[in-house]
């Protein structure tokens, strides 16, 4: 089976490392694979370094469709995956008798009949739909022609595995990402301070929060200025701001990991590394972040307006992890394996290429 798949994105993003991921899940069935991503973007340089030859173009307007037809017409797919509006638009011209995949990564309620038929007359050319969670897959159902299918996000667990590190001798929780609004750090500083008194209350050991991740719309300065408000002392907090060496390492060594975004996380994909690095993740439940719990040993969500309701879910899930050994990391490192590898993926994707 030939399968190309035509990416527009231009950032390195989220639907860019999906767009790799699936590339290497149908790699990894023996398809025959070619990618389209744009010329100069990020996910061309993370495609070479992967051992992919793309074949990139410069834009995806219509003066590209003569170009792409001339790839379409050398590589002979029998699948078409796109990514993007632009590509979707494109494959109109260069399907052929390929069948056309189109991956939704975005949350989209159409209850206005007039915008449920516009969409479903912008996909009559589509095939079928797949989205990264049932999150996104509720919103377009009924919406499209096509049929919906979630395929969730595979990581390199080659990269994102348990690695033997010593622990430190306090709890310790990360957040690990871009610093900026959205992804929750001044909100969950409040609840990490009343995380701290319940270690206190409870003559624990003193809990200790990690924050790692580049500037964005946000500084360390402010997050720091955030913690004081907060009665979050220096002492009980770490900020990184640069980029790490070995992300395993760090995710390892954590007693837990936590993603405490406010919006957006249609494709968990910090959540899923945690727990293939073995160590339990809590997370907010917006988008599809409650998916990622297909095991009671893989944390739980925590959110809502009752902050001690929230600190007493996270603190019981961080001294159980801080108590566990390896071989208790060991088997939660091996259980997300089957969920969110990309041979996980592939197996997914084997059975949604059966049309």
């Amino acid at each position: 089976m030939k399968i190309w798949h035509i990416v527009s994105n231009r950032w390195n993003s989220a639907i860019a490392e999906y767009a790799l991921s699936c590339a290497r899940a149908t790699k990894n069935i023996g398809a025959d694979v070619l990618v389209t991503p744009l010329t100069g973007s990020p996910l061309e340089a993370r495609l070479q370094a992967a051992g992919f030859e793309p074949a990139s173009v410069e834009h995806f307007g219509p003066g590209k469709y003569p170009h792409m037809a001339q790839i379409a017409r050398k590589f002979e797919p029998d699948v078409i995956i796109t990514y993007g509006g632009p590509e979707t638009t494109a494959a109109l011209l260069l399907k052929g008798r390929a069948r056309l995949i189109r991956f939704h990564g975005y949350k989209s309620e159409l209850s206005h009949p007039v915008a449920a038929i516009a969409r479903a007359l912008g996909h009559f050319h589509v095939d079928k739909v797949i989205t990264p969670s049932e999150f996104v897959a509720s919103g377009l159902r009924g919406a499209f022609a096509p049929p919906v299918e979630v395929l969730t996000l595979g990581c390199d667990k080659d990269v994102y595995q348990f690695k033997d590190i010593k622990r430190d001798v306090r709890p310790e929780l990360l957040i690990f990402g871009r610093l900026d609004p959205v992804k929750g750090h001044r909100e969950f500083l409040s609840v990490f301070k009343k995380i701290l008194l319940l270690a206190e209350k409870n003559a624990a050991p003193r809990p200790k929060l990690r924050v790692v991740g580049l500037a964005a719309n946000l500084s360390p300065l402010h997050i720091s200025a955030e913690a004081q408000k907060a009665g979050v002392e220096s002492q009980d907090m770490e900020i990184h701001c640069q980029k790490v060496s070995n992300v395993a390492e760090l995710m390892s060594k954590v007693s837990l990991g936590v993603v405490a975004s406010l919006g957006s996380e249609v494709i968990c994909r910090v959540a899923e590394e945690f727990l293939l690095c073995g160590t339990p993740v809590v997370t907010t439940n917006v988008g599809s972040l409650p998916e990622v719990f297909f095991e009671g040993s893989f944390g739980a969500c925590y959110g809502g307006e009752d902050e001690d309701h929230s600190a007493g879910i996270i603190y019981k899930i961080l001294m159980t992890s801080f108590a566990e050994d390896n071989s208790s990391r060991q088997i939660r490192a091996a259980a997300a394996k089957t969920y969110f590898s990309i041979d996980a993926m592939a197996k997914s994707l084997e059975l949604i290429l059966k049309f």
